[in-house]
């Protein structure tokens, strides 16, 4: 049986009012996410397909949000994607951090 996801059911509406952090552990491929709110809880773990399209999918819905990005072989792809589609999100990745 398929995990229904719950943005899928929900929408925006558990993402409305909140400062989001998002982490995004990228991986050949699987990846995961998961959506902090501005106190730290978890709002939304994720695991998705490392594809362009389910990172579209995924991504489409959630707000200007801080994401910080794993450095990797899959990072500069994604990055680019996800900025294409959002151009108001912050990026951190870890070279920027230290």
């Amino acid at each position: 049986m398929k995990k229904t996801s719950t943005v899928r059911v929900n929408g925006n509406m558990i993402f409305k009012g909140h400062k989001l952090t998002i982490g995004l552990d990228l991986g050949d491929r699987w990846s995961f996410c998961c959506v902090l709110d501005e106190a730290g809880a978890v709002i939304l773990e994720q695991k998705l397909p490392t594809t362009a399209e389910a990172m579209k999918q995924t991504f489409e819905r959630i707000p200007r949000s801080l994401i910080a990005l794993e450095t990797g072989t899959h990072s500069p792809w994604v990055s680019r994607l996800l900025r294409e589609r959002d151009t108001r999100s912050s990026w951190r990745t870890r070279k920027r951090c230290n």
